[in-house]
């Protein structure tokens, strides 16, 4: 939306805005770097390991949890001024939560407004949320934008019914319908589309990655965001359907990611079969 606004484009690196990571591996990169997670980092000096940097985030957004002796960054932006590049920007899809906080504290230094203050103000007060949502915040009152938030299901799903509408509810625009669109429109080319393995045999189709949301290729225009732990926001215009699910799924290689996707799809399916 804020693009959408003129504040800044893709191709913008992010240090033009957040100086502080001049020279590291989130400021170098360009905005569409971080949006679309094709950056290769690793932290502090370490070869990056995906279960050792998860307790570094949280040592440093709960420090009850930090190890005895703990002499490593407090804030957000401390840690992501530890990160170098380990490879070429836009060539390889690689999750990493640091592109969600660097691009958090770009959008505050854009807007000279939080992130919580900026979701409440374009999207939360327009939605016809029931409740309160909350954010994780770190030792600076900085909301982590990787995770962390929280929300009830029926207003989850009231962002998603605004999605599956083409960014409006009623006679009114909260999100422009052009903006919407383009969650779900992957570019042509190498390092615009990003294809992953199905995730079962049952997957409806790989998936491409834009914007921090999951494409899944499918015939129904369907989109989603993820929890690590399962939860789920699927959309798909062409079905009529707007799915909102939490979940505890337990994060082991030894226990398969049951087959969401096309349980949602098949759910789509057998409603407009039926009619409803």
């Amino acid at each position: 939306m804020l693009e959408d606004q003129g504040l800044f484009t893709r191709d913008d690196q992010v240090f033009t805005y957040v100086p502080e990571l001049a020279g590291t591996a989130f400021g170098d990169a360009t905005i569409r770097h971080l949006l679309d997670m094709t950056t290769q980092v690793a932290y502090g000096g370490r070869k990056f390991h995906r279960e050792v940097e998860a307790h570094r985030w949280w040592a440093v957004v709960a420090p009850g949890m930090r190890p005895d002796g703990y002499d490593g960054p407090t804030t957000l932006l401390d840690r992501l001024k530890t990160a170098r590049a380990t490879g070429p920007y836009g060539e390889v899809f690689h999750y990493e939560n640091g592109c969600c906080e660097a691009m958090g504290a770009l959008i505050s230094r854009v807007t000279g407004a939080t992130v919580s203050d900026l979701m409440s103000e374009l999207i939360w007060s327009k939605i016809g949320a029931d409740e309160d949502a909350r954010y994780i915040l770190d030792a600076a009152g900085v909301e982590t934008a990787c995770g962390g938030y929280a929300a009830t299901l029926r207003d989850i799903a009231k962002v998603g019914e605004m999605l599956r509408c083409g960014g409006a509810l009623g006679d009114r625009q909260i999100v422009p319908a052009s903006v919407v669109r383009a969650i779900s429109t992957v570019p042509e080319g190498a390092t615009a589309q990003v294809r992953l393995p199905r995730a079962s045999a049952n997957s409806p189709a790989t998936m491409s990655y834009r914007d921090y949301w999951w494409i899944l290729n499918d015939p129904f225009d369907s989109f989603m965001a993820s929890g690590i732990h399962g939860q789920r926001l699927f959309v798909s215009r062409e079905l009529d359907l707007v799915v909102a699910h939490f979940g505890s799924q337990i994060i082991s290689s030894c226990v398969a990611t049951p087959p969401f996707p096309e349980v949602f799809t098949r759910l789509g399916r057998q409603l407009s079969m039926a009619g409803v």
